[in-house]
């Protein structure tokens, strides 16, 4: 009786390790191949950035979770460097800020992966499907210590902190400094 409690018990355990054997525990979209740049007029100078603020159902396709539920806003930025030189970006200040006018903090990929993962309560899971998960993140994120050639682009996402739910996704304003235009596509 015993040894069949046993053997049971040992049966259990290894099934609810072969379902935490999944590749990631959340699918990373990659970035997709073009950004809205419908507001950049052809042959325009200087370093202009277009952006887009993910809303929850965004996120949703983009990264398999509501980001805006679980205490994180994403910033999909595309930088286009129309200049006849680099630009380095560890030059350029990214800001996001709120309806009040208060910034909000940036945070890394990996931060905004373990705030998602609070939220939907994952706490039984696989090493490797977490490391899988955050390199997803990373490999999406801007690369903010980058050198964008003449011509070239840069896109990825940033993450930035909300505020105890206190934060509303409109009236959001995201802003480069040192980028000759900006261009703000705002969810309201």
């Amino acid at each position: 009786m015993i040894g069949r409690k046993i053997i049971l018990f040992a049966l259990s355990l290894s099934l609810l390790a072969s379902i935490g054997c999944g590749a990631q525990l959340y699918k990373v979209a990659p970035l997709p191949a073009s950004a809205s740049a419908d507001n950049v007029a052809d042959g325009e100078q200087g370093l202009i950035a277009v952006t887009a603020i993910l809303d929850g159902d965004q996120s949703l396709e983009r990264f398999e979770a509501n980001l805006p539920l679980a205490g994180v806003i994403a910033v999909d930025v595309r930088l286009m460097n129309r200049t006849a030189s680099p630009v380095k970006t560890d030059s350029l200040k990214f800001n996001l800020r709120d309806s009040s006018g208060n910034n909000l903090t940036r945070i890394p990929p990996d931060q905004a992966l373990k705030r998602v993962m609070k939220y939907y309560g994952n706490s039984f899971y696989r090493k490797d499907a977490k490391l899988r998960t955050i390199e997803s993140y990373e490999k999406i994120g801007l690369p903010t210590n980058a050198t964008i050639e003449p011509q070239g682009n840069l896109r990825g996402v940033l993450f930035y902190e909300r505020q105890n739910n206190r934060t509303s996704l409109g009236g959001l304003t995201f802003s480069v400094v040192g980028v000759t235009k900006q261009i703000n596509i705002n969810n309201n």
